[in-house]
């Protein structure tokens, strides 16, 4: 049999569990679409951690208001504009880029220079 809770036994501790709390305000979701802050403004503002959180917000609205609203770079991703992660990784997606005349195959190696305020990457020939 599985443990049970010191309290009463079937019920948890209402300190132990987390309630979280929704960032959903559609009075300040809805003027800050009518200012056309765009999609990564309104998620500032909002301190929305997750594009798909916004999305889901703007349903929400669309549907309470039954207005069509439209935010600016929600549904458009860039891949040739790559972002660092919350884990400080930079992911580039190299098939979006024209590379050139440049041959990249699995497993080459790069070195990093970083110059003002450019990263460059210099293929290491074996």
């Amino acid at each position: 049999m599985g443990a049970k809770n010191e309290t009463n036994g079937d019920v948890p501790n209402q300190q132990s569990k987390k309630k979280l709390e929704s960032k959903y305000d559609a009075k300040l979701l809805r003027q800050l679409v009518k200012d056309g802050l765009d999609a990564t403004q309104i998620m500032q503002k909002m301190s929305i951690r997750h594009k798909q959180t916004l999305k889901q917000y703007i349903l929400k609205l669309i549907s309470t208001d039954r207005v069509l609203y439209e935010v600016k770079d929600l549904y458009t991703k860039d891949s040739k504009r790559p972002r660092v992660n919350q884990t400080g990784f930079l992911r580039i997606n190299l098939n979006a880029h024209d590379l050139g005349d440049i041959e990249v195959n699995e497993g080459d190696e790069y070195s990093v220079e970083v110059n003002g305020n450019q990263i460059i990457l210099t293929k290491i020939h074996p």
